[in-house]
């Protein structure tokens, strides 16, 4: 299976065996997380995975979860370095679910001793085989649905509304879906929702969902064969919105052979 059908299998995982992954599929994970594009070419990133099958590392943050491995995301902090951090991520743990590996995402939760000079810890993956089970139906999702996510300015076909279909199942903290789109049939406006008692640990993960939503988005708009450009208007980052903050504009076109 490819990482859109992933998309719609994937589930957090909470709960791990104490069973070790081959070594080379590891190699594999950080070779595949190297070739993920990123959102911003210009931030440099290092990601490690840190081996915890005995327990011996120190894990600390508000949601930690005890696994057998850690992915520890470090990126250099420059504007939009917490949105490209869950860009690049999420792929990876799509990744990961297609090979039978079960993650979470850990938010505000560092390793300590995993310093790197010249970045910063960033979030932390929990990841391992699963004791729970691996795959979700996506039925089963708690999600907002997308007439509560969307406002359809145009009538969209169907590749557009299956990649916010797409986009409607991204992760978030606390499955809060800090997004809101305005479709046009070409286009999508996206928003980030207002933070009612902001706080930098509630802001930055915001942050790092909304690039999970947009890599959902350009996952889902390759395999629909359309070509998807991400891009910030000048026009409405002038402007004020009173429920939430303009991001970026996805346009869209379809692929021609």
């Amino acid at each position: 299976m490819n990482l859109y059908q992933m998309i719609f299998k994937r589930r957090s995982i909470r709960k791990y065996k104490r069973e070790q992954i081959p070594e080379q599929l590891l190699k594999d994970i950080i070779y595949f997380g190297n070739c993920v594009l990123k959102l911003h070419a210009d931030i440099s990133v290092k990601m490690e995975i840190c081996e915890n099958l005995d327990g011996h590392l120190s894990v600390k943050g508000l949601w930690k979860v005890d696994a057998p491995y850690y992915l520890v995301f470090h990126s250099e902090e420059k504007e939009g370095y917490l949105t490209n951090a869950g860009y690049i991520l999420e792929p990876i743990l799509l990744y990961m679910t297609g090979k039978g590996i079960g993650s979470c995402y850990l938010g505000n939760t560092k390793i300590s001793g995993q310093e790197m000079d010249g970045v910063k810890q960033v979030i932390t993956i929990a990841f391992g085989y699963p004791k729970t089970l691996l795959y979700r139906d996506p039925a089963t999702a708690k999600r907002l649905p997308l007439k509560e996510l969307c406002v359809f300015k145009e009538e969209a076909e169907e590749p557009l509304k299956n990649i916010l279909k797409a986009a409607r199942l991204a992760p978030s903290a606390v499955n809060n879906q800090p997004w809101r789109f305005i479709v046009y049939h070409d286009r999508i406006y996206i928003f980030a929702c207002r933070e009612f008692l902001p706080s930098a640990p509630l802001v930055s993960m915001r942050d790092i969902s909304i690039g999970i939503m947009l890599s959902h988005l350009t996952i889902a708009a390759e395999e629909m064969w359309m070509n998807i450009k991400l891009e910030a208007e000048d026009a409405m980052l002038k402007k004020s919105f009173k429920s939430g903050t303009y991001i970026t504009t996805a346009f869209f076109k379809e692929f021609n052979c």
